[in-house]
């Protein structure tokens, strides 16, 4: 039975939760887990906070930068698809 992938767009509130529990379920007792999770909590609360919708895509596009550590951390930056 196949899964099918949703593909989230900027600015998508849905994006920003998907995201968090990501990092949630994969945190490690590590510094730089424990750093990662931290600024994505923070840059999470701020993306609710604002109105603009300047600033909202501001805190999604930091949301996405750690989206890419989070890949990094797990090992699975530059290795491309196979």
């Amino acid at each position: 039975m196949g899964t099918q992938r949703r593909h989230l767009t900027v600015g998508d509130p849905r994006a920003v939760d998907v995201l968090d529990r990501k990092i949630r379920a994969r945190v490690r007792d590590e510094f730089a887990w424990r750093r990662l999770l931290h600024g994505a909590a923070t840059a999470r609360r701020r993306h609710r906070q604002v109105r603009d919708n300047a600033d909202m895509g501001f805190y999604h596009g930091l949301l996405t930068g750690y989206a890419v550590a989070l890949k990094a951390l797990e090992g699975k930056v530059g290795q491309g698809r196979r």
